[in-house]
């Protein structure tokens, strides 16, 4: 709120002889006010973003906050027609990303002023939910955020933690039933301490819910890290993976699907402009279906209607059954397959992890129901799945 950062930093510049920098974003439709009322309190930085990308989840204009203060004693000095090369770089950028920018989060929400959510995180949600095609439980994960994050220790919503408090709120809330039924690998990471120590206490209840019996880690948790970078340039290098430095680092954030990639198998998905994607923004045209070709079934995508430019993109459809079947163990939610911990003849127990789907950007496992034998597996590592689809049979 405005009068919060006045008090704020006219506190800090009182005590402290150091450079105050605000960053907020625009999603209540404060942050332009709080900002003037941080210029008058002394603030050093503001954190602006150009026009063409500012406002809704992000920042206050940089044109608009250099413009409001030119002639004051706060004047920034920067001329408005260089800024303005700047804002037409950024509106080409903008053009071409635009696909991919959600209206949602580029509109005021005065529910941030009840949820307390960063604006960031609010399109990560959105994001997530139309992933899960599930936009309709947004309401319902709002509510849902705040139990989470005091079950959790009241972790700060900035990233990485945002995050996982998020997609947690939504697995809790997609999943249904009793909460915290399905746990994304990070959130037990976070509860075990390799995030460091929660800002609050976490009761023993919720830390049993989520680690069961495993230790709290109470040591600084990077001291508990090998060096890996070598080992693995070593073995990027070895898999013929490695043109570039960057690479090295791709192959060891991803590495289920980096090798993939590097090796020209999979393709980045094609950006789709605005223009093209006004057919799907219709209810009543399709987007999407399955088609026959000799005896093979392709999935198509439609990417644009309408006389020469009907474009579509056609892959042979995964093999992974739906529905029941006697064993079958099914994915949760829409996801990618990250690791597949079992084989075809594997002897596990009740609570044996199976698959490791990615699913909103966390690591979502899957555990066997019933103690058995795997008899089938239906998916490999890379493929993408659908709620309900059959993951592999335990017998």
């Amino acid at each position: 709120m405005p009068e919060s950062a006045r008090e704020l930093i006219t506190g800090i510049k009182d005590e402290l002889d150091t450079l105050v920098d605000l960053h907020s974003h625009s999603t209540s439709g404060i942050a332009s006010m709080s900002y003037q009322a941080a210029i008058e309190a002394g603030v050093d930085i503001l954190d602006t973003a150009m026009s063409p990308f500012a406002l809704g989840t992000s920042q206050p204009p940089t044109e608009s906050v250099v413009a409001a203060i030119a002639g004051t004693p706060r004047d920034t000095g920067i001329d408005l027609i260089t800024l303005r090369e700047a804002r037409n770089f950024c509106l080409k950028l903008r053009e071409k990303y635009g696909g991919i920018l959600d209206p949602i989060s580029e509109r005021v929400d005065s529910d941030v002023l009840i949820y307390q959510l960063p604006g960031g995180m609010i399109s990560n949600l959105v994001s997530q939910l139309k992933e899960q095609d599930a936009l309709d439980k947004m309401g319902a994960v709002l509510e849902e955020i705040p139990r989470v994050r005091k079950d959790l220790g009241y972790p700060p919503l900035v990233t990485p933690t945002s995050q996982i408090v998020g997609t947690q709120a939504v697995f809790n809330v997609l999943i249904g039933g009793e909460r915290y039924r399905n746990v994304t690998n990070e959130v037990r990471d976070y509860v075990r301490g390799l995030y460091g120590r929660p800002p609050g206490p976490i009761s023993d209840e919720i830390r049993k819910l989520i680690i069961g019996d495993d230790p709290v880690i109470t040591v600084r948790p990077a001291d508990l890290l090998e060096p890996t970078y070598e080992k693995m340039k070593e073995q990027a290098i070895a898999e013929g993976l490695v043109r570039k430095e960057e690479d090295v680092l791709t192959y060891i954030l991803y590495p289920a699907i980096a090798p993939s990639f590097l090796r020209g198998e999979r393709q980045p998905e094609a950006l789709i402009p605005l223009a093209k994607q006004a057919a799907s923004a219709n209810p009543d045209i399709l987007n999407a279906m399955e088609v026959e070709v000799d005896g093979e079934i392709f999935n198509v995508r439609i990417l644009s209607i309408g006389g020469a430019a009907v474009s579509a993109t056609a892959t042979p459809a995964q093999k992974i059954p739906r529905g029941d079947i006697q064993g079958g163990v099914k994915s949760n939610m829409q996801g990618m397959v990250l690791e597949v911990a079992v084989g075809r003849g594997s002897e596990v127990k009740k609570g044996d992890l199976l698959v490791v789907l990615e699913a909103m950007k966390m690591e979502n496992p899957i555990h066997s129901p019933v103690e058995g034998k795997v008899s089938e597996i239906y998916v490999d590592v890379g493929d993408v799945v659908q709620s309900g689809d059959v993951l592999l049979v335990v017998e």
